[in-house]
């Protein structure tokens, strides 16, 4: 069995649509699309989502790092004034346990990895 493994996502394909839990939508009508490239210890895949305000919750065993390939978010961290804004070429991890707002300006795609420690 080789060690080697490889995935090409295809932005051509319809991927898999989402949305934030009911609840959680402060402003807009935020749609996500996951095309997953790998499921085990390390997920991986592409995600984008178009504008709105919504809340995030992270669980407490989750880190994720995501490479923002195109678009703009601005994410708030529950307790802290400044929310942070990152964009195309931005290097991101979130720990595990985040609580508090992503706000997606433009349209976004990241290409994301999450581990459960």
């Amino acid at each position: 069995m080789s060690r080697l493994k490889h995935a090409a996502p295809s932005a051509a394909s319809p991927g898999l649509a989402a949305r934030p839990a009911p609840g959680a939508v402060l402003e807009g009508a935020p749609e996500f699309t996951t095309w997953p490239c790998f499921d085990g210890p390390v997920q991986s895949g592409i995600w984008a989502a178009t504008p709105g305000l919504h809340r995030v919750a992270r669980d407490d065993s989750t880190y994720e790092q995501f490479y923002i390939l195109e678009g703009e978010i601005e994410l708030t961290e529950d307790g802290c004034d400044t929310p942070r804004r990152f964009g195309a070429h931005d290097l991101v991890v979130i720990e595990p346990g985040f609580r508090g707002t992503w706000r997606t300006i433009t349209p976004v795609r990241k290409l994301y990895f999450t581990v459960r420690v």
